[in-house]
This record gives C-alpha cells, sequence and structure tokens, in this order.
C-alpha cells in the first residue's frame, strides 16, 4: 500500500521544472525583443545621418548665387560634409520668374525674383539608407538669368 507522501515526491520537481522552462522562455523573449528594438535604433540613427547630410548639401548649395547662375554644373560641396556618403545634386531647374517688387521702371536694371528647384539624392554605402530632397526657393538675380 502506498503512502500518501510517496506519491508527493516527484510533484516538486515537476513543478520546479515547469516554473523553471517557463522562466527561461520568457528571458529569451525579452532579449530577442530588445535585439529587434536595438536594430531598429540603429536603422533610425542612419536615417536620421542621411536627413542631415542632405539637409547640409542643400545649405550649400543655396548659399552660393553662382548654383544658380550656371545650374547644370556640378556644385561644389565642402570636403567632409558628406561623411562617406554618396551624394548626387540635381541640375537647378527655374520654374518662374517675376519683377522684384520695390524697384522704379525708371530704372535701367530690374531684378527678378526666380524660382528655383532642385534635388539633392543621398546614400549610405554601409546601411543602403537613402534620402531624396526636392528643395525650391526664390533667388533674386539680375534679370533674364530664367531660362523659362
Amino acid at each position: 500500500m502506498t503512502t500518501p507522501k510517496s506519491r508527493e515526491d516527484g510533484a516538486t520537481l515537476f513543478v520546479v521544472l515547469v516554473m523553471l522552462v517557463v522562466l527561461t522562455l520568457f528571458a529569451l523573449s525579452v532579449i530577442q525583443l530588445s535585439n529587434l528594438n536595438a536594430k531598429a535604433v540603429g536603422n533610425m540613427q542612419f536615417r536620421k545621418a542621411v536627413d542631415v547630410v542632405s539637409q547640409s548639401v542643400i545649405e550649400q548649395v543655396l548659399s552660393s548665387s553662382a548654383n544658380f547662375y550656371s545650374p547644370s554644373a556640378a556644385p561644389v560641396i565642402a570636403a567632409g560634409t558628406t561623411q562617406g556618403m554618396t551624394v548626387a545634386v540635381g541640375n537647378r531647374i527655374c520654374v518662374a520668374s517675376q519683377a522684384a517688387t520695390g524697384y522704379s521702371l525708371a530704372q535701367q536694371i530690374i531684378p527678378e525674383d526666380d524660382f528655383w528647384e532642385f534635388q539633392v539624392t543621398v546614400t549610405d554605402p554601409i546601411s543602403s539608407a537613402s534620402a531624396v530632397v526636392h528643395q525650391g526657393v526664390k533667388v533674386r538675380m539680375l534679370a533674364n538669368n530664367c531660362p523659362n
């Protein structure tokens, strides 16, 4: 005849093993979730770095009116700006022009407000992150510099 104590000898071991398996699965899921979060943050950092470089290149293009007097020539981008990324600046395209306000028609030369558009494409060769930014700008120039 079996006593109640002898029937309970393996129950504690079984409960402990089940709890150990549950805790192990929980720990593995936490580790996997943290790895996914780390990858997502890394991807976001690469995307932000590409955005920063594209904005820096746009500022350099806008900083010189020479880039709009010869719109098909490649603008000069300062060394170190690209941080090892591939940068392509499209031709500047004049989409509209209008006479500048605040000038008298009696003056010999009346400047024009020219509306330009261009595109900057930046690609990071390490992460393959890329950004294409379209920029519009109004530039006050001498008359007849907008081909449209």
